[in-house]
């Protein structure tokens, strides 16, 4: 058995599938999916939100029962605060309220550490993509996931909890701190300790998986009817992502024997829809905010009614999704009637006056505002496009029979980003999206999951080495060199590169170094590792290098030999999602188990 699970900013899934030899091809396998989530109000989904509610510290709801009854406990509260108020005692929902936090797209605040965006704003209109470390807190969402995910795999009693091999995904764009803490959380969730049973894919390359299987709808066939098998040998592709938090950009080439490989390194950043809404140019702290002069409190309105944003920005979310680019009409957003209610009169009457009509109950959009939110996450995917194609070698042209764009993801459904994409590509290259693109990754990764192989190489995201002491060579600095025990002149602190940026990595090889201690009284042996954007490095204190994490080796059972001869044998693979390191103890030949411990500096 095989399952994935599609952790998403706004929303989270799973899905599953047996796996049976008879089955020859992509498109016979059966995936399973479940799309009645509690408190979906009816509406079928692959996914359920990605919100968490705890009561002293334990989870006390999650998915959309969590936005729900955190709503129904800030009703309460409210009115507690407004009798209280009445009848001139003090109230009594403070303490409650103490005990009771809500998160919601926790996931964004594991983008990577030297993102800009994260000294954007301290909060992005209630998403909690701010946090330090939100392990604990995916951990436990994902917990509950894990649960009803393994009840219903296996609910027949056919198979076991043991039988499953899982499969994660994650944005393309992450760095190796934000791969550690989701595989960590991951294992704390209930899911295998074991880089064979647990499997992490970037979301474009779950995504390419799907469309090759299910096919995509273009305008190149007049009734729109999906076409699958479009990812022939040699052809070349762009996958554009785009979910609730990120955008990733990731493009590929299928070999002859039909397997994927990537041509150049992923990029992306939080281009999500979600920003659209809650980001610093979004509808929530922008626009609303910008109609009422300072007159409001939003900051602390949100905070004591977070529900009521939530309805108001579910209103704006129903408009956006289906905004053209032709569009001239505004777009209105109504407010809730709680919601309204607490803004009070002045603050309706100024909003009255900046609006057309004298309307204070809804927010009116002109167009041109709306596509000013849209193009500011909208923007920036149209130049990771370009930024993409100009490392395609030959570039696109008109013509080229095969290169193609795939847009997938639940942002995909605009379909003001739909166009705005095939205008900019027009003249290179068709844009394609799937029937349903908010599964597309999820699906993906069960094929992904099912076999691994389909994906044969992916480029380095950066270069990557350890600090060395290495023979002194020249341009080196005379105050980094010394003489070692043996009569080596050597360079304290050199870069030794294990493997460059954009350098072409099978998922099955592995780079390999020999080290030995530094001095003679050493036990085991400390790497300490590095990455950089630049292709190669002298010292690991160059500028633009950041500090990795760190593997200590034992020497135990070759302590009694020459310091020379205490080698150290360290792999490191990098063709697959995460980096995975080995250590081997040349004399004994014993396999240590290592652990990279990846450090954040945040």
């Amino acid at each position: 058995m095989v399952a994935a699970i599609d952790f998403g900013t706004h929303s989270t899934g799973y899905a599953w599938a047996v796996v049976d030899p008879r089955i020859r091809t992509k498109a016979q396998r059966e995936i399973n999916d479940r799309n009645d989530w509690p408190g979906s109000n009816g509406a079928h989904s692959p996914k359920t939100l990605t919100a968490l509610l705890l009561r002293d510290e334990t989870v006390l709801a999650w998915g959309h029962p969590a936005a729900q009854t955190h709503s129904e406990l800030e009703t309460a509260w409210h009115h507690e605060d407004r009798r209280a108020a009445q009848s001139g005692r003090r109230s009594t929902t403070r303490k409650e309220r103490e005990r009771h936090a809500y998160y919601y797209g926790v996931k964004m605040s594991l983008r990577p550490r030297d993102d800009p965006a994260r000294d954007v704003a301290a909060r992005s209109g209630g998403m909690a993509d701010h946090l330090d470390d939100p392990t604990l807190l995916i951990s436990a969402y994902l917990g509950e996931m894990v649960k009803v995910a393994v009840d219903d795999i296996t609910r027949t009693g056919d198979y076991r909890t043991s039988d499953i091999r899982w499969c994660l995904t994650v944005p393309a764009i992450w760095d190796e701190w934000s791969m550690d803490r989701m595989r960590k959380a991951a294992v704390a969730a209930g899911l295998p300790d074991d880089p064979t049973r647990l499997l992490l894919i970037p979301e474009p390359d779950a995504a390419a998986l799907y469309c090759d299987v299910v096919g995509t709808i273009t305008e190149e066939v007049p009734d729109r009817t999906p076409r699958s098998g479009l990812l022939r040998p040699c052809l070349r592709f762009l996958v554009v992502d785009c979910g609730g938090g990120t955008a990733d950009l990731v493009s590929y080439q299928i070999e002859p024997d039909g397997a994927i490989e990537q041509l150049c390194r992923p990029s992306g950043g939080p281009f999500g829809a979600e920003y659209t809404t809650r980001g610093r140019d979004g509808f929530l702290l922008k626009a609303l905010a910008s109609r009422f002069g300072g007159e409001v409190d939003f900051e602390e309105l949100h905070l004591t009614h977070s529900d009521q944003f939530a309805k108001l920005a579910a209103e704006w979310e129903r408009g956006r999704n289906t905004f053209t680019v032709d569009q001239l009409r505004p777009l209105l957003v109504d407010f809730p009637p709680r919601l309204y209610r607490l803004l009070g009169e002045e603050a309706l009457r100024r909003l009255a006056a900046a609006q057309p009509d004298g309307v204070d109950d809804a927010i009116i959009l002109p167009a041109e505002e709306v596509r000013a939110i849209l193009d500011s996450v909208i923007d920036p995917i149209l130049e990771g496009v370009d930024e993409q194609l100009a490392l395609w070698d030959p570039p696109p042209a008109p013509g080229r029979a095969g290169d193609a764009a795939y847009l997938v993801g639940g942002f995909a459904r605009s379909p003001y980003l739909q166009r705005r994409l095939e205008d900019h590509l027009r003249d290179r290259m068709p844009l394609r999206t799937t029937p349903r693109p908010e599964r597309a990754v999820l699906f993906g990764a069960v094929h992904y999951c099912y076999d691994p192989t389909l994906l044969r190489a992916r480029r380095a995201k950066y270069t990557y080495g350890c600090e060395a002491n290495l023979p002194f060579a020249a341009g080196d600095s005379p105050d980094s060199a010394f003489v070692d025990d043996t009569g080596v002149k050597r360079s304290r602190k050199r870069f030794l590169r294990f493997v460059a940026s954009n350098e072409k990595v099978p998922v099955d090889r592995e780079v390999c170094e020999r080290l030995v201690p530094a001095t003679e009284g050493q036990t085991s042996v400390r790497i300490d590792f590095y990455s950089t954007a630049e292709q190669d490095g002298r010292y690991s204190s160059d500028p633009g290098m950041k500090f990795v994490g760190t593997v200590e080796v034992s020497l135990d059972g070759a302590m009694h030999l020459p310091r020379s001869q205490r080698s150290v044998d360290i792999y490191m693979k990098f063709g697959e999602a995460a980096i995975q390191v080995r250590a081997l103890n040349v004399t004994t030949g014993t396999a240590h188990k290592t652990t990279l411990v990846f450090e954040s500096v945040r």
